[in-house]
This record gives C-alpha cells, sequence and structure tokens, in this order.
C-alpha cells in the first residue's frame, strides 16, 4: 500500500497515475489547466490506499492485488516510473474511470469542471475530488448500509446504549417517550459526528487496516452526500434532544459533536492527551440521558460521567495495543505508539478507580444501595485482574482479554446499578431528601 505516486492530471486530457517503490514515500501533484499556465507542485510524505471505480467494489485486497500486478512485472525498472492505468492514453479524451486503478477517486476525463480539494498536513497530501460519478445508482439498501457504516454502527449502539443506561439509572420513574426521544437524539448526534471524523480522517484511514474499508475511503459515496447525511442527522438529534428531552440535554448533544469533531479528532495527529479527550465525549452520553429525566446535573449525573470516563481506558488502550504499529504508521499520537508503559498503567490505575467508585461512592450519594457495592465486587475484580495481566504481560492476547471482557463490563455494571438504583417517590426533580428515597425491590 505504501509507494509512491504520482498523478498528472491536465484539462481536457484525463489521468494518467505512475508508482515507483521507495524507502521514503512522497507524493509529486502537478496540475495544468493549460499550456500557458504554470504547474502547482506538491511534495509531501504519502502512503494513502486510493478508492476503485464504484462499481467494482468489493474488497480492498481484491483490487490492491490486481493493480500490484503491474508492477511486480516491471520490478527491474528500479528508478522509472511505472505506468499502471497502461491502457489510458493521456490523447484520449474518452478515458472511462476503469482504466484508472488508482485514481482517489475514479475521475472522469470529460469531467474537465471537476473541483479539487487539496487536504494537507505535515505528512500527507490528497487530492480529493468533491464529488463522484453523478450517474451512478445505488439502491435504497446499499445506501442503508453506506448510512450504517458512515455512522460507526457499533459505536452509534453503544453511544446510544449508555444514554439509556443514564435515562433508567436516574432517580425517577422512567417515562418511555423521553427514553425513546433522548436514544434516538444520541443516535443521530452520534452519526453526525462519526462521519464529520470519517470525513476528516480519509487519507490516514486507508493506511489501516482496520479502517481502509470504510466507505469514504473506497469511495462509496461523495463527500457531499456526507456532508448531507451528517448535516441532517445533527440538526434533527439536537432538535429532538432539545424540544423532546429539555433544552440542557441538547445543548450537551451539541458540545458533545463540537467537542468530537473539533478538538478529539484533529488532536489525534498532535498529542496523547487525545485519549483523555476522548473519554470525556464517551463520559457525557449517560449525563444526557440522566438531565433529559431529571433536568439537572448532580452527583449522581457526575459518578455515572466519571464511570464512563474510567472503563474507556482499559476499554481503548487494549483495543490499540495490537494495532499499535498501524497507528504509528498512519500518524496518530497514541499513548501505545510512544508511551507504552503509561498506556498499561493508566489501565490498571482506571480499573481501580471503577470498583472504588461503585463500592463507596455510589451507595455514599443515595444513587444505589449498599448490596450494589457487594454485587460489583467480583465484576470489577476481574477486570483488574485483566488489567493486572495486561500490564505484567504487555502481549496482543492479555490485550484481547481485556478489550472483551470490557465489553461485557460495562453493560453487567450498568444493570446491576438499574437493579439497584434509588427511585425518589414525585415525578418531577426538586431538593430530595434522604427519606423520600425508596429502595426498588429486586
Amino acid at each position: 500500500m505504501n509507494r509512491l505516486l504520482f498523478s498528472c492530471m491536465s484539462s481536457r486530457y484525463g489521468l494518467t497515475i505512475h508508482t515507483i517503490h521507495k524507502q521514503s514515500l512522497y507524493l509529486i501533484s502537478s496540475i495544468n489547466r493549460s499550456a500557458s499556465t504554470t504547474s502547482l507542485i506538491f511534495c509531501r510524505n504519502y502512503a494513502s490506499a486510493p478508492r476503485p471505480k464504484l462499481s467494482e467494489v468489493t474488497n480492498t485486497d481484491e483490487w490492491i492485488a490486481n493493480s500490484t500486478s503491474t508492477v511486480k512485472s516491471n520490478e527491474k525498472l528500479k528508478r522509472s516510473f511505472i505506468d499502471l492505468a497502461s491502457s489510458t492514453s493521456t490523447t484520449n479524451t474518452t478515458t472511462s474511470t476503469a482504466s484508472q486503478p488508482f485514481c482517489d477517486p475514479p475521475i472522469k476525463a470529460d469531467d474537465v469542471e471537476t473541483k479539487h480539494t487539496f487536504k494537507e498536513t505535515e505528512q500527507e497530501v490528497a487530492i480529493l475530488p468533491t464529488d463522484l460519478n453523478k450517474n451512478a445508482h445505488v439502491s435504497i439498501r446499499q445506501l442503508c448500509d453506506y448510512y450504517t457504516r458512515l455512522s460507526k454502527k457499533n459505536l452509534t449502539i453503544l453511544v446510544a446504549t449508555t444514554a439509556a443506561y443514564g435515562f433508567v439509572v436516574a432517580p425517577l420513574p422512567v417515562n418511555i417517550p423521553l427514553l425513546a426521544c433522548v436514544t434516538l437524539g444520541t443516535v443521530l448526534t452520534s452519526a453526525s459526528a462519526n462521519t464529520i471524523n470519517q470525513l476528516m480522517e480519509i487519507p490516514y484511514d486507508a493506511q489501516m487496516k482496520r479502517t481502509r474499508n470504510r466507505v469514504l475511503v473506497l469511495g462509496q459515496m461523495s463527500y457531499r452526500h456526507a456532508i448531507g447525511f451528517a448535516t441532517v442527522t445533527l440538526i434533527s438529534g439536537v432538535t429532538l434532544l432539545t424540544l423532546g428531552c429539555n433544552t440542557l440535554t441538547g445543548l450537551l448533544g451539541l458540545s458533545n459533536f463540537l467537542l468530537y469533531t473539533s478538538v478529539y479528532t484533529p488532536m489525534k495527529r498532535k498529542h496523547i492527551i487525545n485519549t483523555w479527550l476522548g473519554s470525556i465525549v464517551g463520559a457525557i452520553p449517560p449525563v444526557m440521558g440522566w438531565t433529559a429525566c431529571t433536568g439537572s446535573i448532580d452527583s449522581g449525573a457526575l459518578l455515572l460521567a466519571f464511570l464512563l470516563y474510567a472503563w474507556q481506558f482499559p476499554h481503548f488502550n487494549s483495543l490499540s495495543w495490537n494495532i499499535r504499529r498501524e497507528y504509528d504508521r498512519a500518524g496518530y499520537k497514541m499513548m501505545c505508539v510512544s508511551h507504552e508503559r503509561l498506556c498499561l498503567a493508566t489501565s490498571l490505575r482506571y480499573s481501580i478507580m471503577i470498583l472504588l467508585s461503585c463500592s463507596f461512592i455510589a451507595p455514599a450519594i443515595d444513587m444505589t444501595t449498599w448490596l450494589f457495592a457487594l454485587d460489583t465486587l467480583p465484576v470489577n475484580g476481574y477486570l483488574i485482574y485483566l488489567s493486572y495481566k495486561f500490564y505484567r504481560q504487555r502481549d496482543a492476547q492479555s490485550s484481547r482479554k481485556l478489550f472483551r471482557y470490557s465489553l461485557i463490563h460495562l453493560p453487567l455494571l450498568f444493570t446491576l446499578m438499574v437493579i439497584h438504583r434509588q427511585v425518589k417517590s414525585q415525578t418531577h426533580p426538586s431538593s430530595p431528601s434522604r427519606n423520600e428515597l425508596i429502595p426498588v425491590p429486586m
């Protein structure tokens, strides 16, 4: 996937792409608008897997293997440019996108007026057309699949579930319409944030095995379409949270969107503090559920936020450990890349904090009964045990076990919290006394 790309685009004459294997990777893009116009040249490190034709996308490995076959047959030309688009002629105005296997994404020769967006960082420059083939037809089923992948379906479900748990754990009777509003509003807001995140990281996602099959990396959806989807879901989500729940919940949803897209996502390429910022992003959804139910932020909401904040360290650190080389190659600043010992230590440290919070703080603030402290001991104890093994062994097996258990640990913890929660006798938030709290029978 890492190879030097040399792209020459000239008005009305299609695109020819050459590649050469070198240890230092550079991209030289030259765009000539006319014979009298000087060329604009950019030289930067570049290692991005470009996108094939929309109708031919099946699997990334297939088109990468097919496209590199020409390179293998010409390995003797070590310092020569090899034309991978051999069937493309710069003098043929009828060149089709099928003859451009390494176009990013495919560009029609007759699309003279196509605008291009230059996305530049310290390491990469990618020339990305702002729209794909407008004549391409996509079925409703495919479109829904693209939307779910843009939304990062599994992550969005997790975020919405924590918001629903925050609503149910709150010390008031459950209101089903309100619960539906906060859950659906969180889904829409999360989908919008994840779409913007993918739009900002296309060149970097293409370099990682875990993310190289995403919709925008493969060119299965235009950037304008993705931006439109993100805009509609954001407006719908924030509106639903504001009008269906309350203003505070809507503000929290909008703030979380801005924090994720404007602070956390850019910081991933600048400093390892992005992990702490990302944990704050993950800690807000349960607070949104709590405020949707009670209309205020109190000690119970803050405890929920801290539990989600702390849980994300053993969860994400164990996930990133086995793909830290990919993060390094893509230029992400992660603890697992530059501060391995800190990555291991924070996982163990925050696992211990989760146990202490559940065993002492939750019952002390009358959020749960004291039986909650007893029931969560084995659940949190095993998390600490796996975090300690991860800290000592530092291998793929221990990190994988910790990651898998973290996916079970969170719903177990919240389910026990729902079982042992205490509810108020009234239906509206006020200043409750200790006598107004009623333990929920098991």
